[in-house]
């Protein structure tokens, strides 16, 4: 449990809420004093009262960062990555999250306060290696990063009982912010989750028009803001660029990861966006928009 200073008990506010806005940019000072941070890791469990734990908090820390590991990628295109338009890179997206299993569900929060120092680290069943398509060599990274498939099986969380959960807890309200580094596989595997398993739809327009009815219309792509500052490579090259260290867990595990993704929007909202409406790079996620 969390300490009363860490929890506030007013429900969420209701869905209806017409409230899309980014937290407000942050001094780097807030984060450097909530750097101590911990993972939670969710089990079936402990599903109901970590979701509910979550609930409390999320009034005041509006700015959802997702992050989701899957056992890698079983389809690619023979299509150079650079010449792929945003179409293609949607279909090859689709033919793998529509093929492949959910592992883990990151959710770090912010807001105005700075980044709130737990991570939930949703551990999701489903997936067996002998059983299911998956890369190898993503597996193999998978285990040596400490994610054991077995206990993912016996005391991971029923993909239906998640989405349930998830729409019980205020999440899929349309007033959060929904933030992701790279987000098209994360909020492909989370669309498909919380629709059902259900494949994703068959076209590109069709997708967005799906995530702005899941998670609104302030959704972010911190990579994309990461190139608006000329920052270039993946989550942990730009940590690395602007200082930021991983301020709990391990790379490639989802609680760690949107945690560390979380300090890098917040560093940037104050180094390079003070003065700059972010709520215009909106709805553009890297490689489909």
């Amino acid at each position: 449990m969390y300490s009363k200073s860490e929890l506030i008990h007013e429900p969420p506010p209701p869905c209806s809420r017409p409230r899309y806005v980014m937290a407000p940019p942050l001094v780097f000072t807030s984060i450097g004093a909530s750097m101590n941070a911990a993972v939670r890791d969710v089990w079936a469990s402990n599903f109901d009262e970590e979701l509910s734990n979550l609930s409390a908090v999320l009034p005041r820390y509006p700015c959802v960062c997702l992050d989701t590991e899957f056992p890698g990628a079983v389809h690619d295109s023979d299509m150079p990555r650079y010449m792929r338009g945003p179409r293609e890179s949607y279909e090859l997206v689709k033919r793998n999250v529509d093929d492949l299993k959910l592992l883990q569900v990151g959710i770090a929060l912010s807001g105005p306060a700075g980044r709130f120092p737990i991570a939930w680290q949703f551990n999701i069943r489903g997936f067996d290696p002998a059983l299911h398509p998956h890369a190898p060599a993503s597996i193999a990274m998978l285990r040596e990063q400490g994610m054991d498939f077995a206990m993912l099986n016996e005391f991971g969380i029923d993909p239906e009982d998640f989405a349930a959960g998830f729409r019980r807890s205020g999440l899929a309200c349309g007033w959060l912010t929904w933030t992701a580094f790279s987000g098209s596989y994360d909020f492909g595997y989370l669309a498909k989750a919380l629709t059902g398993g259900q494949p994703l739809p068959d076209t590109l327009d069709g997708f967005l028009a799906l995530v702005r009815r899941l998670f609104g219309h302030s959704v972010f792509d911190v990579k994309h803001l990461a190139r608006c500052c000329a920052l270039r490579g993946g989550l942990e090259q730009v940590a690395t660029a602007l200082g930021v260290k991983r301020a709990a867990g391990r790379a490639h595990c989802a609680g760690s990861d949107s945690l560390l993704t979380t300090d890098v929007l917040l560093l940037m909202m104050d180094r390079f966006f003070r003065n700059v409406d972010v709520l215009a790079h909106a709805g553009t996620i890297v490689d489909l928009t």
